[in-house]
């Protein structure tokens, strides 16, 4: 395979991948043509081909004969299984997860409060920065929320934390994306000032209380955008 061609295939790739992630592509979804995707993206269709044989051989993609190609309906367990980096989850296991991190965040900020560094307090700081000054770019921002849980997380001390972090890494990073893409920033930006105060101060318990609150209200937002 040339470096053309290998590049060209990442353009298709990416570019699969984002529409995924940003739901516009969901579970059993038929996907564009291979036509279609060589002409938007003014490469030649067997870059395409190998971009799409790449997601099939991921269980991201299928290919049904004489009829095109679709989006694989993934569940929690897929991704577990393929630890991929898009979302392609239903609404419901989207929900599911963040049910789950009510529990685990809480949890962690907790442990975060009575064991991390003032030097860590200071990495959440810059990192809260990063979040303002990314408000208008959802690519960006995504990834700085995504960074201030980490940080928490491995501020615990705790190896279990920290291993869970790293098996759900590539599924966090990616709700985290699509909860950008469902909401905007706004709502990211207000909670985590309000959080990061109370880290501050380290009160372990408004602290925690209020990582409570912001997840319930992204679990709202989105069972509203889910409604429509």
């Amino acid at each position: 395979m040339s470096a053309q061609n290998l590049k060209a295939s990442d353009i298709v790739y990416d570019f699969i991948v984002e529409k995924i992630n940003q739901g516009v592509w969901t579970s059993n979804t038929k996907i564009w043509t291979e036509t279609e995707l060589s002409k938007e993206l003014q490469v030649s269709r067997v870059a395409v081909r190998e971009a799409v044989q790449k997601l099939s051989a991921m269980s991201i993609l299928r290919k049904i004969q004489g009829s095109g190609t679709y989006v694989e309906d993934i569940s929690i367990n897929t991704l577990a299984e393929n630890l991929t980096p898009i979302v392609a989850l239903s609404d419901e296991d989207f929900l599911s997860i963040m049910e789950f991190r009510i529990h685990f965040e809480c949890g962690n900020i907790s442990l975060f409060i009575n064991r991390c560094t003032d030097d860590e307090i200071r990495q959440l700081e810059k990192n809260y920065i990063r979040m303002v000054e990314s408000k208008e770019s959802l690519e960006e921002f995504h990834k700085a929320d995504y960074e201030f849980h980490n940080i928490i997380a491995g501020g615990t001390r705790n190896s279990f934390v920290s291993q869970i972090s790293q098996l759900c890494g590539n599924v966090l990073i990616a709700q985290h994306k699509r909860i950008s893409y469902s909401i905007g920033t706004a709502v990211g930006i207000e909670d985590h000032a309000v959080i990061l105060k109370y880290i501050k101060e380290r009160d372990e318990q408004l602290a925690s209380i209020h990582m409570q609150r912001h997840i319930n209200r992204i679990i709202s937002v989105v069972s509203q955008v889910v409604k429509k």
